[in-house]
């Protein structure tokens, strides 16, 4: 239906161009207009001040002009004299037509026999009711009166000022041949403006069945592009019966800037270039829609004529981008390239006719002036002729792939049944399997039970036996302490080197039985493994009695607590014996007399609690087995100890929830820090 609708408006549209394609072909003046070359004089009033009796009394500042000029984008007001001496025959109504529909300000001046001047004013600032002809162009009617100025032709004087490029062509005409021009023009417009809308409708139409993105960017792309042609050759009024004196200009702007973003997305869709110019494309379309849209916003605040220009060089840049990826993608024939390529050169071929008729290289031809309506039309016919043809492509290859892909479901229909059953069949097979795996973890937990159960009482076993050791070694050391002491007891018939043995002997069973202690004492928390109890407490409290048992040698722990919480929660005897087993072997090797820090710090949800020695510090390669059990370093020299204190801090430390760390360097001391959190974990 869609193709065959779309080339009933491209025969409908060539045959309703075709009179007035007619109509333009006649070359040279037409008949009832009377020719103006010689007759014209132009001066540029850059102050935009001056009145038209200033100009009349300066007539060596006017110089010859042609009625066709184009003056680009400027700022001046332009005087127009127009000498009708010389005209033989002229009409008692002459109508002077300003070929120049987005004109701003057009004052036409008539002398009057007094002197002064009649003031007419046309142009887009005008309301449109107070023409006295609804044509596309500004109209100034003039009647030569018997007696006007003594039977002289008059000299006009027109002035002219506009915010867009100011090219225009003079006109003047016998009322009935303007009239008949106008009707010609009109026919020729009229279909243009039926051929767009007609497209534009059908654009609609396939789009909001379909919601394909390259027809909604081609509809976006078509709306503002007809729109600023027929606003551009003054169809608004005419055609549509609106009146935009005070927006015209903005519209023309935003909807020129939205047509030339629109277009570069729908040509980049139309040739696919994000498929053979990634990187480019995204930065083509980028850049067309962010000048787009500063340019919208400079023409919302009026300054069409500052930002028109940028624009339009924009679009030559975009153009010449466009047609060469369209060159390029036609030369490896990719699909719609050779007809974007036909369709835009004919749009911009017309346009440059018209351009360089404007600026004098081609001649005045109404081929030229108005050849590019009809370039428009093709290039809208042939855009949407090409997108009807691809469209139905694309329907006939959705046909055989909902075909394929029934045929591909009905074929994974019964691929699926057969897999099925053998999936049945699998799943009964795992279910048993997983029946014999249930049954075998039910035995190796029993047997892992058997096996904790001889754990503990072998543990159990393991305690008795070492407390037996320790009764054993107590008594044989109480006798050799006891016996050290009756030897220093009669000191008096000892000698100096007896009284030195008997002190080294002395010393080494307050060494031996210290470390019994000690040794037991360590086995029998990791025996118990008590639940965790945990409370509050006040942390200056709790390190002042952490002090309390080391003392007499707190003097040398150097507490920091500016940044410590105030109160902590956590199991405090377990905590207790962290810190004092930290602290005493800080100071156990840390020089005779040096300082020893204690620092406990907020740390957000946690609490920071550090120890710093003096000591040798502990080499890189021990750092890893310093929190293994019965491990002591080779810098712990003749320290006394048997290496289970750190074991004991890291597992009580894992228990509280947290974890503690070691900064050291050899010869440089070291700091270990433990981090709990401020709330105690859940007893375990």
């Amino acid at each position: 239906m869609l193709p065959a609708l779309l080339r009933f408006l491209l025969l409908f549209g060539l045959l309703a161009a075709l009179p007035g394609g007619a109509s333009l072909a006649a070359p040279g003046e037409r008949a009832g207009q009377i020719p103006l070359d010689g007759h014209v004089e132009m001066l540029r009033d850059a102050s935009r001040q001056l009145t038209v009796e200033e100009v009349a009394q300066r007539p060596d500042a006017l110089r010859p002009a042609s009625p066709t000029f184009n003056l680009g984008y400027i700022a001046d007001a332009v005087w127009l004299r127009l000498r009708l001496e010389g005209i033989e025959e002229l009409p008692r109504v002459l109508l002077l037509e300003v070929d120049f529909p987005l004109v701003d300000d057009a004052r036409l001046y008539l002398p009057l026999p007094d002197g002064s001047f009649r003031e007419l004013r046309r142009g887009e600032n005008v309301p449109a009711d107070e023409y006295p002809y609804r044509l596309r162009n500004p109209v100034f009617q003039i009647e030569l009166e018997d007696g006007l100025l003594d039977g002289t032709p008059p000299t006009l004087y027109l002035r002219l000022v506009s915010r867009n490029s100011l090219a225009a062509h003079l006109r003047l005409w016998e009322p009935l041949a303007l009239l008949d021009s106008s009707s010609t023009i009109s026919g020729l417009l009229g279909t243009f403006v039926g051929i767009a809308l007609a497209l534009c409708l059908a654009a609609s139409f396939v789009w909001y069945y379909t919601r394909n993105p390259a027809i909604g960017w081609y509809l976006a792309y078509a709306l503002p592009s007809a729109y600023s042609v027929i606003h551009s050759l003054g169809l608004s009024s005419p055609f549509f019966r609106v009146d935009l004196a005070d927006t015209g200009d903005a519209l023309l702007g935003i909807s020129i800037a939205l047509s030339l973003a629109a277009g570069a997305s729908f040509g980049a869709r139309l040739l696919n270039m994000r498929s053979y110019f990634p990187n480019a494309a995204r930065i083509y379309e980028y850049s067309s829609w962010t000048a787009a849209v500063l340019g919208c916003i400079g023409f919302a605040l009026g300054e069409f004529g500052r930002v028109m220009p940028v624009i339009q060089a924009g679009a030559v840049l975009s153009i010449t981008f466009m047609l060469s990826a369209a060159v390029r993608l036609a030369v490896r024939r990719v699909p719609m390239a050779g007809l974007y390529l036909f369709a835009f050169a004919i749009l911009y071929g017309a346009i440059y006719g018209r351009l360089l008729m404007n600026l004098g290289l081609l001649p005045s031809h109404p081929l030229f002036e108005h050849g590019y309506i009809v370039g428009a039309a093709i290039h809208l016919l042939l855009l949407s002729a090409g997108f009807a043809k691809r469209f139905h492509d694309l329907q006939v290859e959705h046909r055989a792939a909902q075909q394929s892909a029934l045929e591909a479901a009905l074929s994974a229909e019964a691929m699926l049944e057969r897999r099925v059953r053998v999936r049945t069949r699998e799943l009964n097979e795992e279910i048993a399997h997983r029946l014999a795996t249930e049954q075998a973890l039910r035995e190796s937990k029993n047997r892992v039970e058997a096996a904790l159960q001889v754990e503990r009482h072998a543990r159990e076993e393991q305690h008795e036996f070492l407390m037996m050791v320790s009764h054993e070694f107590r008594t044989p050391l109480a006798i050799i302490d006891a016996s050290s002491y009756m030897l220093r007891g009669t000191q008096a018939n000892l000698s100096a080197d007896n009284l030195r043995r008997v002190d080294k002997i002395q010393a080494a069973s307050d060494r031996m039985a210290d470390l019994i202690e000690r040794f037991l004492s360590n086995e029998r928390i990791l025996m118990e493994e008590r639940e965790l109890q945990p409370s509050t407490f006040p942390v200056d409290r709790f390190v002042a009695d952490s002090l309390d048992a080391i003392d007499p040698q707190r003097e040398r722990v150097e507490v920091e607590l500016a940044s410590a919480p105030d109160t902590l929660t956590s199991d405090r005897s377990y905590l207790r014996i962290v810190v004092d087993n930290l602290v005493t072997n800080a100071l156990k090797y840390s020089p005779a007399g040096a300082k020893v820090g204690l620092r406990i710090a907020n740390g957000g949800s946690t609490v920071e609690i550090s120890v710093t020695d003096a000591g040798p510090g502990i080499p890189e390669a021990e750092q890893a087995n310093v929190f293994l059990k019965f491990v002591r370093g080779r810098n712990a020299g003749g320290t006394a100890g048997a290496g289970l204190g750190l074991y004991l801090v890291k597992r009580i430390v894992g228990r509280l929830g947290g974890n503690i760390t070691l900064e050291s360097q050899p010869g440089a001391g070291t700091t270990f820090t433990l981090r709990l959190p401020l709330a105690s974990p859940a007893s375990h």
